[in-house]
């Protein structure tokens, strides 16, 4: 996008840009400092030079004389001497300006083209070899072979605690350390970091990373405390939250922890609650981590002693005393039984003014029933499903937010939505957090369906852990919860006068004489804007290519469809002047996947009529002869090993496919769109129709007009999500034609029918 006609944009943007700044201090510069410091030289007064959480470790270890592993912190000064060195800024901050948060693809897409320049600049040697010299003078002072490198970027782990948003990696060797340390500072342009810092306003170029390393705990438990209940903190008890081997698996939402709540008055266990936990992660053999089956015996086990919990809730009641407030620690337990502190960063709790009033809900018509308190109170409102990160620019105000996952995006509605409810989640998630510090009664883990439908009023009571049908009034004003610390710290005001400029979409139709650059008002319309007019420059420059033929390759498939491969992570070169790629030796993941499908299924030529229930005839032969001279117009796909986006033309029929498929659910999504026919516009959006079923009982979230459908899924693992795009290959050859045979809407039900039954999906799956 460029031009005279988008440079309104550019003037837009710098003038919202100039209202948010307003709202901050001025910004503080990175403090010139040495490459790498010792954890016992580091405390509270280097937050600014090595981050909050390495400056939180050293404290610990250095002035509170707890147990904290041996280790050193890597500046955000090294982090400034990287990006000036290799000239990166300029460049980083370049992606970062343009990107739409709200179109995963392109996040992924910002973030791969830097993580990319990241990871093939030098780290200066001057820096490199800070690094190995400070690594070896640890591996002295300590017997551990493998070592934990973290993010510590400034502002990390402080009123904003970026929790989840960057990288660590862990059981690294010490010929890996330099490379690592590199990965880092490239993972904190991931698709999430990037969504998390823009959305709280913050600038990319002020968020110098600092790294700490850390001697790896080989640990046979792990967990996180929380100094108080964040939704009871006048409980008197410190909560330890704990799981078999390392701890990731605890703070993304993989496992559900043994809890075990300690007096801070007796210093005794008074309840705990042991669950079922069937896998661990360990430390690899040579370096890294895998997935380890813990035994069916130690499954529903208790993973720490009460005196090991009391032990650990013992430190935390030190950390809480010498910070002042309550805190959120990470630790581990090694294979000697030694136990080591992590991390330690403040915890945000939730404490009412005055004492609940326990409503009668007795005669109220209840919903469903269930799932954890994340942030108490109650709300009513219009039910809204958000099954993507797209649906956020559709939330209306005031809505219940119902979604499968706690997935990051959410933080971009929550100054708008009553309540929040997911299907999946816990206490201690990321998301969870956000809910509580912006005081929205949420409930998660629900594990009942809640299909109650979208646009019904419901009241959700996240403190008595139900929902009812209709609103009710009553309800929500007796659970209502002041949130003191959060007045008193002012963080609203600040973030309503942020979210302002920031989140509202007056954009909205791109039709509309006022869909146009001077008239964005948001960043919010600047994203909308952007990504609608991305996508139509994007389509309309392919019209334009010439000689095809020198920038692709043709697929060699047993259909009568022309595809050009447009390969983006190869040259043409590497195929050693071949003009072509057979079907079988595609190398792309998501294409591989989508084209068995079609492989599969075939190329049909005659379809069943749900009237004779045998084979018939489907087109007047004049009509498929215009038909088949479609297919000599070219079909496109531009692919690399993880992604591919596909424009197939079947005839009439135009189809266009998008996906990312990783081995990190996190990252991974389909689009798929379809528009035309051969046959009169009532058979066509019949045949919409029955993509719409067929593709909403595989778990996408699909919207259409007409004879057009656009269907997305998202957070799918690998395994998943290629299932879904080879079911999706076979429904393509499935409806190819379709349109001509679907006079009635009794044949469309039976087609529907018949194709959920052919591919197995007869019950809706559900999910993002």
């Amino acid at each position: 996008m460029g031009g005279e006609r988008y440079e309104p944009l550019i003037d837009r943007y710098h003038v919202i840009n100039d209202e948010i700044a307003r709202f901050f201090p001025e910004n503080r510069p990175v403090e010139r400092d040495a490459f790498t410091i010792p954890l016992s030289e580091v405390g509270s007064q280097k937050s600014w030079s090595v981050g909050s959480k390495g400056a939180q470790l050293g404290e610990m270890r250095s002035k509170l004389l707890l147990p904290v592993p041996e280790g050193f912190a890597i500046s955000a000064w090294a982090y400034t001497h990287f990006v000036e060195t290799n000239d990166l800024q300029k460049r980083i901050s370049g992606r970062i300006a343009a990107v739409n948060i709200k179109h995963y693809g392109d996040l992924v897409r910002i973030s791969e083209e830097i993580r990319s320049m990241v990871a093939s600049s030098e780290v200066p040697n001057d820096l490199a070899q800070s690094i190995r010299d400070q690594f070896a003078a640890v591996k002295r002072r300590d017997a551990a072979t493998g070592f934990a490198l973290r993010s510590s970027a400034v502002g990390e782990d402080t009123l904003f605690s970026f929790a989840g948003q960057y990288a660590s990696f862990l059981n690294v060797q010490e010929n890996e350390i330099v490379d690592r340390y590199r990965d880092v500072l490239a993972n904190k342009f991931t698709p999430q970091a990037i969504y998390y810092y823009l959305s709280h306003s913050f600038t990319e170029s002020d968020l110098a990373m600092g790294v700490c390393c850390i001697a790896m705990v080989d640990a046979v438990a792990s967990g996180v405390i929380y100094t108080h209940d964040p939704l009871n903190p006048q409980d008197a008890c410190t909560v330890v939250y704990a799981i078999y081997g390392l701890g990731k698996y605890l703070v993304d939402g993989t496992l559900t922890p043994d809890t075990y709540r300690v007096s801070k008055t007796t210093g005794q266990v008074v309840d705990k609650k042991i669950v079922n936990k069937p896998i661990r992660m360990v430390l690899g053999s040579a370096s890294g981590t895998v997935e380890q089956s813990v035994p069916e015996s130690e499954q529903r086990a208790p993973v720490l002693t009460d005196e090991q919990a009391c032990r650990l809730a013992e430190f935390a009641r030190a950390i809480e005393a010498h910070y002042g407030s309550p805190m959120d620690i990470e630790w581990a337990i090694d294979r000697d039984g030694h136990p080591f502190l992590l991390q330690a960063r403040p915890l945000r709790v939730i404490e009412p003014r005055a004492p609940a009033v326990q409503p009668d809900v007795s005669n109220l018509s209840r919903l469903c029933a269930g799932g954890t308190t994340v942030c108490p109170g109650a709300a009513s409102g219009p039910v809204f499903r958000l099954k993507t990160t797209e649906d956020l620019s559709r939330v209306p105000d005031g809505a219940v937010l119902v979604a499968p996952l706690p997935f990051p995006g959410l933080v971009t509605v929550m100054d708008k939505v009553g309540a929040l409810v997911t299907h999946v989640g816990s206490t201690a998630s990321h998301m969870a957090t956000l809910a509580r510090e912006f005081g929205i009664p949420t409930l998660v883990g629900v594990k009942d369906k809640c299909d109650f439908p979208e646009g019904n009023h419901v009241t959700v009571d996240a403190t008595g852990r139900a929902i009812y049908d209709g609103d009710q009034p009553e309800l929500v004003k007796a659970r209502r919860t002041d949130f003191a610390d959060l007045d008193d710290a002012g963080i609203y005001l600040l973030l309503k006068g942020i979210l302002k400029r920031i989140a509202p979409l007056n954009l909205i139709h791109p039709d509309d004489a006022n869909f146009q650059p001077q008239n964005c008002k948001t960043f919010h319309d600047i994203t909308r804007f952007v990504h609608q007019m991305a996508m139509q420059e994007m389509f309309s420059l392919g019209k334009n290519i010439r000689r095809k033929d020198r920038v692709a390759l043709h697929l060699k498939s047993g259909t009568p469809l022309k595809v050009l491969i447009i390969p983006i992570d190869e040259s043409l070169t590497e195929h050693q002047g071949r003009r072509q790629v057979h079907e079988d030796d595609i190398g792309s993941v998501p294409m591989k996947a989508f084209w068995g499908g079609i492989k599969q299924e075939g190329w049909p030529s005659r379809g069943r009529s749900a009237d004779e229930g045998r084979s018939s005839g489907i087109l007047p032969s004049k009509l498929a002869t215009k038909i088949g001279e479609g297919f000599s117009q070219s079909s496109f796909a531009v692919l690399s090993e993880e992604y591919m986006i596909l424009s197939l033309r079947l005839g009439y029929h135009f189809t266009t496919v998008e996906s990312m498929c990783t081995h990190t659910a996190g990252n991974n999504y389909i689009r798929y769109q379809c528009k035309g026919g051969g046959a009169a516009l009532e058979k066509r959006k019949r045949r919409i129709r029955v993509f719409n079923d067929v593709l909403v009982s595989m778990g996408f979230d699909v919207t259409g007009k007409g004879d057009f459908i656009d269907a997305r899924i998202a957070y799918q693992n690998h395994t998943d999500l290629a299932a879904a795009l080879h079911l999706l290959g076979r429904l393509t050859m499935m409806t190819k034609q379709l349109d001509m045979a679907l006079s009635n809407d009794s044949i469309t039900r039976w087609y529907i029918k018949d194709f959920k039954k052919k591919l197995g999906i007869e019950e809706a799956n559900g999910g993002i």
